[in-house]
């Protein structure tokens, strides 16, 4: 182990950029979830099926069959273990697919570890757990390279068709279950003894079934597609077709039924000339389309991909895309504002999406997770409905006016500092910051035209447009005739 440690090590910085740029975080934000609510704010993997909304976050995984108007929450103490949602799936027989992962520090390092599978059958509650895949030591033959550690070894993607499994995994590489987990193989798609140090190939970051039943999957070294279960393998990178994907590192895949083309996240690599954008084929791969180039989308860098029928919707960091017409042309998502409580999502980087048919009509619903919370639309943006997690003022009365996060970090965050509250009808709320010195930093201000839940947000900076200085600050917040004082730290 000792020596695959040291080898994890050297490949560390890869890993550290994604889990940067994926957004998936592991350590507690201040407070539970309001009653009914989110188990966390940052929502990293979105899947809807068979009338079910799943939403996977550092905290657990939040479920909805009824469009949000009430959810059942799913913390680790209730799948069992520990870690967040990792990788979500279910498979076409209803079975619920999780991967977890949390993080640890090791000699000063903080990094991240593979905290196994779990699944769940249609009409059980109870978690079948799979610890997470590694090598015997002595797990040598053919020259292969083991893993034999969980350290580094997080499981990013899982693919499942009833009793056949596959995962895609960093230090674990790609590997297929033929019992459902009881046993594993790692599988290389270049011919390659497996080694995740040696080659880029072999450190796995998606996989998907198209509806042909070709499993596709995807590394930092391209992307590769078996017609016959994984026994030979057709491999796509950005150099070895005439129109090629635009980079090796495929940090995600999905299909979109309704032509059966594959859609891909294909990411800058090893090699300057390597772009983010993403790569769609329509004919198997033989030929792929670039999309949102991030030369043409101002620097978008794109994570996920969702569909409804001909529509395709790409979450990105600088905003959710859609197009309808197979990428000629793409528009940004209008900004998110709940139509009721005015409660917003101010973060522009985005880290999922789904669609859900609209009951009784041709329309449908579209799903965005952010770090800043979940959102959803059913007319195209022109009404939102925001979901968020926090603790309402209702529920816990002291203090009347909190703020979160806190300690807030606002030259790092891509999310604001918020302060809750409550109202019975509508007020005006007042929020002024001091500092230290009690020399005031700025004022906030919001007229409520109805009651409830609320936040007022602040953006970290003065009223001179200056990011605050490091440091304790005080708030003063006026709810209706009620004054609150409260503190908030600064860590940039």
């Amino acid at each position: 182990m000792q020596k695959f440690l040291f080898i994890l090590f050297a490949v560390t910085l890869m890993s550290v950029s994604l889990w940067g740029q994926s957004g998936f975080r592991l350590y507690a934000e201040q407070g539970a979830p309001d009653r009914g609510g989110l188990l966390g704010n940052g929502i990293t993997d979105l899947l809807w099926s068979n009338g079910v909304l799943y939403a996977g976050t550092g905290f657990g995984l939040n479920i909805t069959s009824d469009d949000g108007d009430s959810w059942q929450n799913l913390s680790p103490d209730d799948y069992g273990g520990s870690g967040g949602i990792s990788a979500l799936s279910v498979s076409p027989d209803g079975v619920v697919w999780i991967a977890t992962a949390f993080d640890t520090t090791i000699d000063g390092d903080d990094l991240q570890v593979g905290g196994g599978l779990r699944f769940l059958e249609p009409g059980s509650s109870e978690w079948m757990f799979i610890p997470q895949p590694v090598d015997a030591r002595d797990d040598t033959a053919g020259g292969k390279s083991p893993t034999t550690t969980v350290v580094q070894n997080i499981t990013f993607d899982i693919a499942a068709q009833d009793s056949l499994i596959w995962i895609a995994s960093f230090g674990g590489g790609v590997r297929r279950s033929l019992d459902r987990g009881q046993t594993w193989e790692v599988v290389t798609t270049d011919g390659l003894p497996f080694s995740a140090f040696d080659h880029l190939n072999h450190r796995g970051f998606s996989c998907v079934f198209d509806t042909s039943g070709n499993i596709w999957v995807g590394t930092v070294g391209g992307i590769s597609k078996s017609a016959d279960g994984g026994q030979t393998w057709e491999r796509f990178t950005y150099t070895n077709q005439n129109q090629p994907i635009s980079g090796n590192w495929v940090i995600g895949l999905f299909n979109n039924p309704y032509d059966n083309s594959i859609w891909a996240t294909t990411l800058r690599s090893t090699e300057e000339d390597e772009f983010n954008a993403v790569s769609s084929t329509a004919n198997g791969g033989l030929s792929w389309t670039i999309h949102l180039r991030e030369e043409l989308s101002d620097g978008t860098f794109p994570r996920y991909i969702a569909f409804f029928d001909s529509a395709v919707y790409v979450a990105t960091e600088k905003g959710v895309y859609k197009t309808i017409d197979n990428g000629q042309n793409w528009f940004l998502m209008p900004p998110i504002r709940d139509r009721v409580s005015g409660e917003g999502i101010y973060s522009s980087t985005f880290y999922s999406v789904a669609t859900s048919p609209v009951a009784g009509s041709s329309n449908h619903r579209l799903w965005v997770g952010s770090l800043d919370g979940l959102a959803a639309t059913a007319n195209n943006g022109f009404d939102w409905t925001v979901f968020r997690s926090f603790v309402s003022t209702r529920e816990r009365q002291d203090p009347k006016v909190y703020a979160y996060p806190n300690p807030f970090s606002p030259l790092h965050g891509d999310r604001p500092c918020r302060f809750q509250f409550d109202i019975e009808q509508p007020w005006p709320v007042t929020v002024e910051i001091y500092n230290f010195a009690m020399e005031r930093v700025t004022t906030l201000r919001e007229n409520y035209a109805n009651g409830g839940d609320h936040a007022i947000v602040w953006d970290g900076k003065d009223n001179n447009g200056r990011l605050v200085d490091n440091g304790v600050y005080f708030f003063r917040a006026k709810v209706g005739g009620e004054v609150t004082w409260g503190k908030i730290a600064i860590i940039n």
